[in-house]
Protein backbone atom coordinates (compact mmCIF):
# COMPACT_ATOMS: atom_id res chain seq x y z
CA UNK A 1 0.00 0.00 0.00
CA UNK A 2 1.88 3.42 -0.68
CA UNK A 3 1.36 6.08 1.78
CA UNK A 4 -2.19 6.87 1.36
CA UNK A 5 -2.53 8.58 4.78
CA UNK A 6 -0.07 10.87 3.80
CA UNK A 7 -1.54 11.53 0.88
CA UNK A 8 -5.29 12.61 2.13
CA UNK A 9 -3.52 14.32 5.57
CA UNK A 10 -0.56 16.18 3.80
CA UNK A 11 -1.96 19.20 1.94
CA UNK A 12 1.63 21.00 1.36
CA UNK A 13 1.13 23.69 4.14
CA UNK A 14 1.18 21.49 7.02
CA UNK A 15 3.31 18.10 7.81
CA UNK A 16 1.59 14.76 6.98
CA UNK A 17 0.35 12.60 9.67
CA UNK A 18 3.30 9.31 8.85
CA UNK A 19 0.98 6.27 7.75
CA UNK A 20 2.88 4.18 10.76
CA UNK A 21 1.33 6.49 13.36
CA UNK A 22 -2.04 6.36 12.00
CA UNK A 23 -1.41 2.12 11.93
CA UNK A 24 -0.22 2.14 15.21
CA UNK A 25 -3.02 4.30 16.44
CA UNK A 26 -4.78 2.79 19.60
CA UNK A 27 -8.00 4.02 18.40
CA UNK A 28 -9.94 2.68 15.93
CA UNK A 29 -10.11 5.28 13.11
CA UNK A 30 -11.20 5.44 9.70
CA UNK A 31 -10.75 7.51 6.58
CA UNK A 32 -13.22 8.18 4.31
CA UNK A 33 -14.25 10.30 1.48
CA UNK A 34 -17.86 12.85 0.76
CA UNK A 35 -18.63 10.12 -1.62
CA UNK A 36 -18.92 7.44 1.13
CA UNK A 37 -16.94 5.44 0.50
CA UNK A 38 -14.01 4.31 2.92
CA UNK A 39 -9.99 5.06 1.80
CA UNK A 40 -8.16 3.31 4.90
CA UNK A 41 -8.54 1.53 8.18
CA UNK A 42 -6.00 1.10 10.91
CA UNK A 43 -5.27 -2.07 12.49
CA UNK A 44 -7.35 -1.49 15.53
CA UNK A 45 -10.62 -0.32 13.17
CA UNK A 46 -9.23 -3.96 11.12
CA UNK A 47 -9.86 -5.57 14.21
CA UNK A 48 -12.75 -3.64 16.04
CA UNK A 49 -14.80 -4.23 12.87
CA UNK A 50 -13.35 -8.29 11.89
CA UNK A 51 -12.45 -6.98 8.46
CA UNK A 52 -8.79 -7.31 6.74
CA UNK A 53 -8.42 -3.56 4.97
CA UNK A 54 -8.88 -5.37 1.76
CA UNK A 55 -12.32 -5.31 3.06
CA UNK A 56 -12.83 -2.26 4.37
CA UNK A 57 -11.32 0.18 1.45
CA UNK A 58 -13.39 0.66 -0.98
CA UNK A 59 -16.91 -0.59 1.03
CA UNK A 60 -19.40 1.61 1.69
CA UNK A 61 -19.88 4.05 4.76
CA UNK A 62 -23.14 2.68 5.02
CA UNK A 63 -22.30 -0.61 5.55
CA UNK A 64 -20.83 0.67 8.81
CA UNK A 65 -23.04 3.20 10.09
CA UNK A 66 -26.26 2.06 8.99
CA UNK A 67 -27.83 5.06 10.26
CA UNK A 68 -25.22 8.21 9.99
CA UNK A 69 -23.37 7.57 7.13
CA UNK A 70 -24.88 10.25 5.68
CA UNK A 71 -24.64 12.25 8.05
CA UNK A 72 -20.65 12.15 8.95
CA UNK A 73 -19.98 12.35 4.78
CA UNK A 74 -22.05 15.32 4.52
CA UNK A 75 -20.65 16.77 7.70
CA UNK A 76 -17.94 20.00 7.12
CA UNK A 77 -17.65 20.05 11.46
CA UNK A 78 -16.40 18.11 14.11
CA UNK A 79 -19.16 15.29 15.15
CA UNK A 80 -19.44 13.50 18.20
CA UNK A 81 -21.87 11.04 17.83
CA UNK A 82 -23.29 8.86 21.03
CA UNK A 83 -25.04 5.56 20.50
CA UNK A 84 -24.61 5.26 17.14
CA UNK A 85 -25.29 1.48 15.88
CA UNK A 86 -21.60 -0.37 14.18
CA UNK A 87 -22.05 -2.76 11.82
CA UNK A 88 -19.40 -5.54 11.29
CA UNK A 89 -18.57 -7.33 7.94
CA UNK A 90 -19.61 -10.38 9.66
CA UNK A 91 -23.18 -9.01 10.20
CA UNK A 92 -23.19 -8.14 14.21
CA UNK A 93 -23.19 -5.40 15.83
CA UNK A 94 -22.43 -3.15 18.88
CA UNK A 95 -23.14 0.50 19.74
CA UNK A 96 -20.12 2.88 20.05
CA UNK A 97 -19.17 6.57 19.91
CA UNK A 98 -18.21 8.03 16.66
CA UNK A 99 -16.06 11.32 16.53
CA UNK A 100 -15.58 12.57 13.51
CA UNK A 101 -13.20 15.39 12.09
CA UNK A 102 -12.71 16.77 8.31
CA UNK A 103 -8.86 15.65 7.33
CA UNK A 104 -6.48 18.65 6.08
CA UNK A 105 -6.67 18.26 2.37
CA UNK A 106 -10.91 18.49 3.23
CA UNK A 107 -11.57 15.96 0.82
CA UNK A 108 -11.59 13.11 3.08
CA UNK A 109 -12.65 12.72 6.78
CA UNK A 110 -11.26 10.47 9.77
CA UNK A 111 -13.75 8.88 11.89
CA UNK A 112 -12.47 6.95 15.14
CA UNK A 113 -14.70 4.65 16.71
CA UNK A 114 -15.00 4.17 20.49
CA UNK A 115 -16.87 0.75 20.90
CA UNK A 116 -19.72 1.06 24.40
CA UNK A 117 -20.26 -2.45 24.50
CA UNK A 118 -19.22 -2.54 28.30
CA UNK A 119 -21.13 0.20 29.15
CA UNK A 120 -24.19 -0.90 27.30
CA UNK A 121 -24.18 -4.07 29.76
CA UNK A 122 -24.11 -2.19 32.34
CA UNK A 123 -26.86 -0.09 31.56
CA UNK A 124 -28.46 -3.68 30.68
CA UNK A 125 -27.92 -4.67 33.72
CA UNK A 126 -29.08 -1.27 35.86
CA UNK A 127 -32.39 -1.58 33.38
CA UNK A 128 -32.93 -5.04 34.58
CA UNK A 129 -32.89 -4.09 37.88
CA UNK A 130 -34.99 -1.40 37.11
CA UNK A 131 -37.56 -3.51 35.40
CA UNK A 132 -37.61 -6.25 38.68
CA UNK A 133 -38.42 -3.12 40.56
CA UNK A 134 -41.16 -2.01 38.51
CA UNK A 135 -42.61 -5.29 37.65
CA UNK A 136 -43.47 -5.98 41.67
CA UNK A 137 -44.36 -2.57 42.80
CA UNK A 138 -46.63 -2.68 39.54
CA UNK A 139 -48.48 -6.08 41.14
CA UNK A 140 -48.19 -4.90 44.84
CA UNK A 141 -49.98 -2.21 43.84
CA UNK A 142 -53.21 -3.91 42.05
CA UNK A 143 -54.09 -5.89 45.40
CA UNK A 144 -54.95 -2.09 46.78
CA UNK A 145 -56.26 -0.85 44.03
CA UNK A 146 -58.73 -3.63 43.55
CA UNK A 147 -59.86 -3.38 46.85
CA UNK A 148 -60.59 0.33 46.68
CA UNK A 149 -62.16 0.17 43.82
CA UNK A 150 -64.25 -2.88 44.95
CA UNK A 151 -66.05 -0.44 47.68
CA UNK A 152 -66.42 2.65 46.09
CA UNK A 153 -68.32 0.57 43.28
CA UNK A 154 -70.34 -0.51 46.06
CA UNK A 155 -70.65 2.79 47.71
CA UNK A 156 -71.89 4.04 44.16
CA UNK A 157 -74.19 0.89 43.39
CA UNK A 158 -75.69 0.40 47.45
CA UNK A 159 -75.63 3.67 48.90
CA UNK A 160 -75.51 6.53 45.70
CA UNK A 161 -79.81 6.88 47.05
CA UNK A 162 -78.41 8.51 50.66
CA UNK A 163 -75.95 10.78 48.69
CA UNK A 164 -76.34 14.10 47.95
CA UNK A 165 -75.03 15.42 44.27
CA UNK A 166 -71.94 16.69 45.99
CA UNK A 167 -71.17 12.91 47.94
CA UNK A 168 -72.55 11.32 44.54
CA UNK A 169 -69.52 13.33 42.43
CA UNK A 170 -66.89 12.50 44.90
CA UNK A 171 -67.67 8.38 44.25
CA UNK A 172 -67.78 9.14 40.56
CA UNK A 173 -64.40 10.75 40.89
CA UNK A 174 -62.78 7.97 42.66
CA UNK A 175 -64.17 5.68 40.25
CA UNK A 176 -62.48 7.61 37.51
CA UNK A 177 -59.15 8.22 39.09
CA UNK A 178 -59.47 4.48 40.16
CA UNK A 179 -59.48 3.52 36.63
CA UNK A 180 -57.21 6.16 35.69
CA UNK A 181 -54.59 3.88 38.26
CA UNK A 182 -55.37 0.70 36.49
CA UNK A 183 -54.52 2.14 33.43
CA UNK A 184 -51.26 3.02 34.49
CA UNK A 185 -50.32 -0.10 36.43
CA UNK A 186 -50.98 -2.15 32.70
CA UNK A 187 -48.83 0.57 30.99
CA UNK A 188 -45.61 -0.15 33.79
CA UNK A 189 -45.95 -4.00 33.56
CA UNK A 190 -46.00 -3.47 29.70
CA UNK A 191 -43.02 -1.24 29.77
CA UNK A 192 -41.51 -3.79 32.05
CA UNK A 193 -42.38 -6.80 30.40
CA UNK A 194 -41.06 -5.23 26.96
CA UNK A 195 -37.44 -4.97 29.16
CA UNK A 196 -37.42 -8.15 30.20
CA UNK A 197 -39.41 -10.35 27.76
CA UNK A 198 -37.27 -13.17 25.64
CA UNK A 199 -36.67 -11.82 22.07
CA UNK A 200 -36.88 -13.96 18.82
CA UNK A 201 -35.93 -13.17 15.28
CA UNK A 202 -37.75 -13.77 12.33
CA UNK A 203 -38.95 -12.87 9.28
CA UNK A 204 -41.97 -10.54 9.98
CA UNK A 205 -44.57 -9.26 7.33
CA UNK A 206 -45.33 -5.92 8.66
CA UNK A 207 -47.91 -5.20 5.98
CA UNK A 208 -50.44 -7.67 7.35
CA UNK A 209 -49.37 -7.21 10.96
CA UNK A 210 -50.93 -3.76 10.44
CA UNK A 211 -53.51 -4.66 8.58
CA UNK A 212 -55.04 -7.07 11.80
CA UNK A 213 -53.99 -3.87 14.24
CA UNK A 214 -56.09 -1.61 11.39
CA UNK A 215 -59.00 -3.69 11.60
CA UNK A 216 -58.97 -3.96 15.31
CA UNK A 217 -59.22 -0.48 14.97
CA UNK A 218 -62.04 0.03 12.36
CA UNK A 219 -64.10 -2.28 14.67
CA UNK A 220 -62.86 -0.91 18.27
CA UNK A 221 -64.68 1.44 20.70
CA UNK A 222 -62.97 4.35 19.05
CA UNK A 223 -64.05 3.12 15.58
CA UNK A 224 -64.55 6.17 13.11
CA UNK A 225 -63.45 6.94 9.51
CA UNK A 226 -59.87 7.60 8.77
CA UNK A 227 -58.30 7.29 5.59
CA UNK A 228 -55.70 4.79 5.98
CA UNK A 229 -52.78 4.01 3.41
CA UNK A 230 -50.42 1.22 4.10
CA UNK A 231 -47.64 0.39 1.82
CA UNK A 232 -47.57 -3.25 0.65
CA UNK A 233 -44.87 -5.37 0.60
CA UNK A 234 -42.83 -3.86 4.13
CA UNK A 235 -40.51 -6.10 5.91
CA UNK A 236 -38.62 -6.71 8.76
CA UNK A 237 -36.74 -8.44 10.96
CA UNK A 238 -37.76 -9.01 14.77
CA UNK A 239 -40.13 -10.61 17.49
CA UNK A 240 -43.85 -10.53 16.66
CA UNK A 241 -45.59 -10.14 19.48
CA UNK A 242 -42.91 -7.13 20.58
CA UNK A 243 -43.66 -6.08 16.87
CA UNK A 244 -47.71 -6.24 17.78
CA UNK A 245 -47.00 -3.96 20.86
CA UNK A 246 -44.72 -1.14 18.13
CA UNK A 247 -47.69 -1.54 15.66
CA UNK A 248 -50.65 -1.00 18.26
CA UNK A 249 -49.16 2.10 19.85
CA UNK A 250 -48.22 4.08 16.88
CA UNK A 251 -51.36 3.50 14.73
CA UNK A 252 -52.99 3.53 17.37
CA UNK A 253 -51.71 6.88 18.62
CA UNK A 254 -52.33 8.19 14.80
CA UNK A 255 -55.69 7.02 15.30
CA UNK A 256 -56.22 8.92 18.81
CA UNK A 257 -54.31 11.94 17.83
CA UNK A 258 -56.89 12.70 14.32
CA UNK A 259 -59.94 12.61 16.43
CA UNK A 260 -60.30 15.96 16.00
CA UNK A 261 -59.26 16.44 12.51
CA UNK A 262 -62.03 16.98 9.40
CA UNK A 263 -60.59 14.63 7.06
CA UNK A 264 -58.20 12.28 9.04
CA UNK A 265 -55.50 10.24 7.58
CA UNK A 266 -52.91 7.85 9.20
CA UNK A 267 -50.31 6.03 6.46
CA UNK A 268 -47.64 3.53 7.03
CA UNK A 269 -44.83 3.85 5.02
CA UNK A 270 -40.90 2.42 4.73
CA UNK A 271 -38.61 5.32 3.50
CA UNK A 272 -34.86 4.50 2.80
CA UNK A 273 -31.66 6.44 4.31
CA UNK A 274 -28.03 5.80 4.62
CA UNK A 275 -28.57 2.34 3.29
CA UNK A 276 -31.36 1.20 6.25
CA UNK A 277 -35.23 1.12 5.78
CA UNK A 278 -36.87 3.34 8.54
CA UNK A 279 -40.69 1.87 8.92
CA UNK A 280 -42.87 5.34 9.20
CA UNK A 281 -46.51 6.38 10.45
CA UNK A 282 -47.54 9.58 9.94
CA UNK A 283 -50.78 11.00 10.60
CA UNK A 284 -52.55 14.48 10.16
CA UNK A 285 -53.62 15.06 13.45
CA UNK A 286 -52.87 17.40 16.57
CA UNK A 287 -49.15 17.31 16.30
CA UNK A 288 -46.96 18.51 18.67
CA UNK A 289 -44.12 20.95 19.40
CA UNK A 290 -40.42 20.08 18.68
CA UNK A 291 -39.00 21.60 21.11
CA UNK A 292 -40.75 18.69 23.35
CA UNK A 293 -39.33 16.04 21.22
CA UNK A 294 -36.74 15.15 23.55
CA UNK A 295 -39.60 14.53 26.09
CA UNK A 296 -41.84 12.31 24.04
CA UNK A 297 -40.41 8.47 24.78
CA UNK A 298 -40.01 9.15 28.24
CA UNK A 299 -42.09 7.00 30.65
CA UNK A 300 -45.19 8.93 32.02
CA UNK A 301 -45.00 11.75 30.07
CA UNK A 302 -47.74 13.50 27.48
CA UNK A 303 -47.90 16.42 25.50
CA UNK A 304 -51.44 16.93 25.71
CA UNK A 305 -54.10 17.49 28.23
CA UNK A 306 -55.94 14.00 29.45
CA UNK A 307 -59.52 16.01 28.20
CA UNK A 308 -57.96 16.22 24.87
CA UNK A 309 -56.51 13.36 24.30
CA UNK A 310 -56.90 10.60 27.01
CA UNK A 311 -53.83 8.36 27.97
CA UNK A 312 -51.10 7.32 30.25
CA UNK A 313 -47.85 8.36 28.89
CA UNK A 314 -46.56 5.11 28.88
CA UNK A 315 -47.15 4.07 25.14
CA UNK A 316 -44.05 5.60 23.13
CA UNK A 317 -41.57 4.81 25.75
CA UNK A 318 -42.30 1.27 25.94
CA UNK A 319 -42.14 1.32 22.12
CA UNK A 320 -38.88 3.03 22.24
CA UNK A 321 -37.42 0.23 25.01
CA UNK A 322 -38.67 -2.35 22.16
CA UNK A 323 -36.63 -0.57 19.23
CA UNK A 324 -33.97 -0.49 21.40
CA UNK A 325 -33.79 -4.09 22.58
CA UNK A 326 -34.01 -5.11 18.99
CA UNK A 327 -30.75 -2.60 18.42
CA UNK A 328 -32.60 0.12 16.57
CA UNK A 329 -33.64 3.32 16.71
CA UNK A 330 -36.39 5.53 16.87
CA UNK A 331 -37.12 9.41 16.27
CA UNK A 332 -40.33 11.35 16.19
CA UNK A 333 -41.12 14.97 14.11
CA UNK A 334 -44.37 17.53 14.32
CA UNK A 335 -45.58 20.07 13.72
CA UNK A 336 -48.78 21.47 16.34
CA UNK A 337 -51.99 21.13 14.20
CA UNK A 338 -50.49 19.17 11.20
CA UNK A 339 -49.78 15.77 12.64
CA UNK A 340 -46.54 13.82 13.48
CA UNK A 341 -44.48 11.47 12.07
CA UNK A 342 -42.59 8.16 14.31
CA UNK A 343 -39.90 6.44 12.43
CA UNK A 344 -38.09 3.38 13.53
CA UNK A 345 -35.22 1.52 12.42
CA UNK A 346 -34.42 -2.49 13.16
CA UNK A 347 -31.26 -3.78 11.95
CA UNK A 348 -31.43 -6.49 9.88
CA UNK A 349 -31.06 -10.29 11.18
CA UNK A 350 -27.31 -11.03 12.64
Amino acid sequence: MTNAVERILGDGSQPAIPEAMFELHPAASLLFGRDGVMAHANAAARQLLRADGAALEGAKLAGVFPEVAERLAESRDPLNLRRVVVRRLDGSNFMATVRSVPAMSGALLLASIEDQSENEQEIAAANREFEALTSAAGHDLRGPLRILKGFADALDDECAQFLNDEGRTFVKEILRASERMDGLIDGLLTYSRAGRAELSREPLDLATLAELVHYDLRHGPNAREVDFELQPGISTWGDVRQMMTILRTLLGNAWKYTARTARPKVRLYAEQRDGATWICVRDNGAGFDMQQAGRLFRPFTRLHRQDEFPGHGMGLATVARIVERHGGRIEAEGTVGEGTTVRFWLPSQD
